[in-house]
């Protein structure tokens, strides 16, 4: 993954885990809801690995949620771009209320 890959993936997981934790869901109980092994949420989960996009569709509708929800605010703007051209292009990232941030805790 390049940087911005990884700031995506980054982003996505800590708003999967924010949302699971809003639920009281533990990543077994996650993970068989969106069909996928309960190591894939923890790969999300830290930012090591991003969701097919259809999977990415189960997993919006196992945390009760959308897809566009979970990655509202994310956009690239190309160093083309009017915003992006000062820059040499940036990644954005606003937040979306997707449930009450998670207690600080051990659960991975």
């Amino acid at each position: 993954m390049d940087e911005f890959d990884t700031r995506v993936a980054l982003e996505l997981g800590r708003r999967v885990r924010r949302r699971r934790h809003f639920l009281d869901l533990s990543q077994e109980t996650l993970a068989l809801r969106a069909g996928v092994h309960r190591t894939q949420i923890s790969l999300w989960e830290h930012g090591e690995r991003m969701p097919l996009t259809s999977t990415l569709v189960r997993l919006a509708g196992a945390l009760e949620s959308s897809p566009d929800q979970l990655l509202a605010g994310s956009r690239w703007q190309p160093p083309g771009s009017a915003a992006g051209a000062r820059r040499g292009g940036e990644w954005i990232f606003g937040d979306t209320d997707i449930g009450s941030p998670p207690e600080a805790s051990g659960d991975a």
